[in-house]
């Protein structure tokens, strides 16, 4: 018999539950489940067949909170977050550490976050709420912090401050609740998920020299020299212009990506540019530029895939966003390129919540991947697994899904973010993909073209790919 879950919660913010337990047991567990309103205000879970097998009951905070604070500072986490030694209760969950911050939570008795009698389980930490949190990105749509390209910065984040941003909260918290589900009902089956690598890659700038201003090429190459102190790098670049050949362009690394996906089996998405919003910031290569065609065309046919990194202004313009969109579509349908899937990435990971998933859900994308922060690596939805999008606004589940973004090359080495050495960043690399590996996530590496243009570079990225396949 398949065994089914009967859920009571209390009553209110119906839609929020409705999302968030889908999300919690069909999406990432696996587990069927039916689930109505209670007289209790706690979550109570027992099996609809034989509920004196036990029942498990989790502390309800989060959607408890009154309508006029839904969305106010008065509702986001009372900081320091309490510590709770999890793996001294609950040895089986698999967690990063031993201990782990709670979210939203109330203790059982006597300050503890844990107890079993018997066939009766309690957990103090609200795992509803605290996964809601973290998933729909609460706090960004409360907080007013923005930085001068008008993104959230990580470290205003709960997590960075609290000092879990380098790890997948959410997934050790579904840990936690498997852990407990284990315990009493020890036949319950969960869904399997392995670990896979996804190689993706932001096309800013796909060509750096050929066609470009002189002045332009000429303030680079002097950089060459100067900074960098690349003379081989100064000749190709200059080589480029004069022939005006794509061939030779130091950016041209497309062909390198391409065949390192294929050695280890991967495969790369390339986001493509489709418009321009902002001058100052998009850079002015087109669709309909034969090389780029040609490009896309040749990703395409050695099983890589193509999706669409809007331009700067998008990210809250609907209009702009859905014309980006139909002209990707329309220069891919002229090429023979047939996806079942399109995604995007918005231009320096820009993204306002919940509008950018809104009109990302309205002009037909399936996925988005732009949830990473700028200034530093690791989880900002606390979760290293794709999950379906809810608006907080309109109180709506979205067909969009979001895949996390984990890591990004300029997130670690540009002086303005981490600033890391190479061998830095490297073992930053290594270590998320191990952590993504435990908990059968995906680990979402982006690297630009333009950022494989000296040997140190290939060498690193070649590097980052060997520690997270192997």
């Amino acid at each position: 018999m398949i065994k089914m879950l009967r859920i009571l919660h209390p009553s209110g913010y119906a839609e929020e539950r409705n999302y968030i337990l889908r999300v919690i047991f069909e999406e990432f567990l696996g587990i069927s489940y039916e689930c109505q309103e209670g007289s209790e205000d706690t979550v109570q879970i027992r099996l609809v067949h034989a509920p004196e097998e036990g029942v498990l009951i989790w502390s309800d905070v989060l959607f408890l909170t009154s309508p006029e604070n839904w969305l106010t500072e008065a509702s986001l986490p009372k900081v320091p977050l309490p510590i709770w030694s999890a793996r001294h209760d609950l040895p089986d969950a698999s967690l990063v550490k031993g201990t782990i911050p709670v979210i939203y939570g109330r203790p059982v008795e006597g300050g503890i976050w844990f107890t079993q009698k018997e066939k009766v389980i309690q957990l103090g930490l609200d795992v509803a709420g605290s996964v809601f949190f973290m998933l729909t990105r609460y706090e960004e749509a409360v907080l007013p912090f923005r930085d001068a390209y008008g993104r959230f910065p990580a470290r205003v984040s709960l997590a960075y401050r609290e000092g879990f941003l380098d790890r997948p909260i959410v997934d050790e918290y579904i840990e936690i609740l498997w852990a407990c589900m284990k315990r009493l009902w020890p036949g319950l089956r969960r869904k399997e998920r392995r670990y896979r690598i996804w190689l993706s890659h932001d096309v800013d700038v796909p060509l750096c020299a050929a066609g470009k201003p002189w002045v332009m090429v000429l303030r680079n190459a002097g950089g060459d020299l100067v900074k960098r102190g690349n003379i081989s790098l100064l000749a190709r670049r200059v080589q480029s212009r004069l022939l005006n050949d794509p061939r030779v362009d130091p950016c041209n690394t497309f062909d390198f990506i391409m065949g390192m996906s294929e050695r280890y089996g991967l495969k790369s998405t390339f986001f493509f540019k489709a418009g321009s919003s902002n001058p100052l910031y998009d850079n002015d290569y087109s669709l309909e530029d034969p090389w780029i065609q040609t490009l896309m065309q040749r990703a395409y046919e050695r099983g890589h895939e193509i999706g669409i990194h809007p331009s700067y202004e998008s990210y809250k313009d609907e209009k702009t966003l859905r014309l980006e969109c139909e002209r990707l579509r329309r220069v891919a349908e002229s090429l023979g390129i047939s996806q079942e899937c399109w995604g995007s990435r918005q231009h320096y990971l820009r993204w306002e919540n919940p509008t950018t998933w809104q009109i990302c859900d309205e002009s037909g994308l399936d996925y988005d991947s732009t949830l990473g922060f700028a200034d530093h690596v690791g989880f900002r939805c606390g979760t290293c697994h794709e999950f379906p999008v809810f608006n907080l606004r309109t109180r709506r589940p979205l067909r969009l899904r979001e895949r996390p973004l984990i890591a990004m090359d300029g997130t670690l080495l540009a002086p303005q973010y981490m600033a890391l050495r190479p061998e830095q960043a490297l073992a930053w690399i290594e270590r998320l993909s191990s952590i993504c590996r435990r908990f059968g996530g995906t680990f979402s590496l982006l690297w630009h073209n333009s950022s494989l243009i000296e040997s140190w570079q290939r060498n690193l990225y070649l590097e980052a790919l060997e520690v997270a396949v192997t």
